[in-house]
């Protein structure tokens, strides 16, 4: 949920300014989902068509985010103390088969996975440098579905397509595990 306050909105910029989050009814985000890929890239799509439909369905304290191609800003823009979902296509692991791998398990991984959308997961180092540069450590994780296909204009191959509710599952997982694990850290909620 974003809010924008605009000038001679009749809002008291002052009170804004001292105000908690509860007392003037934004919800801080506690979990940033991060979805990476465009439609027409064939299962480059996939986490767009996993999240189709969901952002309704999820507490108003989850934001969801389409970034295209996943960069260093985009972990930066994370809010302090909440964490962070990246949703993409991978190559490396069977079309249609979901992996996760937490942030903390990228410094020094070597597995064939490769990030189809996510520039800033090519690097492992990339999210400690994020989490150096925040002050704390990002919390999170990547869930991805393995790709065949990523030719312009294509559609989603058979293994992804039938692989999208399992997909949307681990998604949901996944958020309700960083949801928790922000609330347990103390996260403040205004």
């Amino acid at each position: 949920m974003t809010t924008l306050v605009r000038p001679g909105s009749g809002v008291d910029e002052r009170r804004l300014a001292d105000a908690s989050h509860a007392e003037i009814g934004v919800v801080p985000t506690l979990v940033e989902v991060l979805a990476c890929g465009t439609f027409d890239r064939g299962d480059d799509g996939a986490p767009i068509a996993a999240l189709a439909g969901l952002e309704s369905e999820l507490p108003p304290d989850v934001t969801v985010r389409l970034v295209g191609k996943l960069d260093i800003d985009d972990l930066l823009t994370v809010p302090v103390g909440a964490g962070a979902v990246v949703v993409d296509t991978v190559t490396g692991v069977d079309p249609g088969w979901v992996v996760e791998i937490p942030f903390i398990g990228l410094v020094g991984r070597e597995s064939g996975i490769c990030a189809r959308s996510s520039v800033a997961l090519a690097r492992p180092e990339t999210v400690g440098l994020a989490s150096m540069i925040r002050g704390r450590p990002l919390t999170g994780v990547i869930v991805a579905i393995g790709g065949l296909t990523f030719g312009a204009g294509e559609a989603l191959s058979w293994p992804v397509a039938t692989g999208l509710c399992t997909f949307r599952l681990a998604i949901v997982e996944a958020i309700d595990r960083v949801r928790a694990h922000a609330l347990a850290s103390g996260f403040d909620r205004g």
